[in-house]
């Protein structure tokens, strides 16, 4: 009797252990795995075709939040010495993260898009192009005026093959034209870059300074006095809206066709914009 007793309490003793055991791994297995961040789409209009494309995104962020969204994305500063001096910032970025850029840095117009495709001679790239107004270009300590003038960026591009697969040659030149049908170019600052698949050219204003440094003052009084001059990046984009001034982000987007196989997103495709 005593041992059927015994043998009754070791049952009901692992009866509990095999519950226990059982709710612990349940427990485990119920326990949510943090799933990857999804990555964001960009709401920017796309274009199938061979050649290049200029879509644009304008915000009201300051441009020291710019910066520091772009600092904070695998991109890759293609500036030189010259254009960093003159305001202007080019910087290869990968089109897959163009949706993340967007919503760290919230539009405040419709994105837009102008497709040139095979652009085999110079034209305005820009979309529209906007007027100088009464705004100083300090370029070197020198000031200059342009009464009249519409901003632009001067450029012509083409797809071609390489030995290293599909690219489009892009070739950048900051101009404002004048009235009366006269251009005025800046040939000093003209560049030219190759393009993969996956990769985009963004331009956008800079101050002269990497990463741009947060105004000492921001009293009403000196951030008026601030906007009477630019460098020719803050004026060729930094656009007067009428809830404020808005900075505008140019994107150089190649398109391939049907010379792609499989996936433009794919990493080892294109990985670089190169600049020559």
């Amino acid at each position: 009797m005593r041992f059927l007793e015994h043998q009754g309490r070791l049952c009901a003793a692992i009866t509990v252990l095999l519950l226990m055991v059982s709710a612990l791994v349940a427990c485990r297995s119920t326990k949510q795995t943090p799933s990857p961040e999804p990555v964001q789409e960009a709401q920017l209009p796309n274009v199938e075709g061979h050649g290049l494309a200029v879509r644009y995104h304008d915000t009201s962020e300051p441009l020291e939040r710019i910066h520091e969204v772009i600092d904070d994305l695998p991109a890759e500063r293609l500036t030189d010495e010259s254009w960093g001096s003159h305001g202007l910032e080019i910087i290869r970025i990968r089109e897959h993260d163009l949706g993340l850029l967007q919503s760290r840095l919230p539009s405040t117009s419709r994105p837009g898009l102008r497709w040139h495709g095979q652009a085999l001679t110079w034209r305005n790239l820009m979309p529209p192009a906007t007027p100088v107004g009464e705004r100083i270009m300090v370029t070197d300590g020198q000031e200059e005026r342009f009464p009249g003038g519409m901003v632009g960026l001067s450029g012509r591009g083409w797809s071609l093959m390489t030995l290293d697969g599909p690219r489009v040659q892009v070739e950048l030149m900051p101009m404002i034209e004048m009235p009366g049908g006269t251009q005025g170019r800046f040939n000093h600052l003209r560049r030219e870059y190759l393009i993969g698949p996956g990769d985009n050219l963004l331009v956008i204003a800079g101050s002269g300074q990497w990463p741009h440094p947060p105004p000492e003052d921001t009293s009403a009084e000196a951030e008026e006095e601030a906007k009477k001059t630019a460098t020719m990046g803050q004026l060729f984009l930094e656009l007067e809206t009428d809830t404020g001034q808005s900075r505008r982000l140019l994107m150089v987007t190649p398109r391939f066709g049907n010379w792609l196989q499989g996936d433009s997103d794919d990493p080892a495709v294109g990985i670089e914009a190169q600049v020559r």
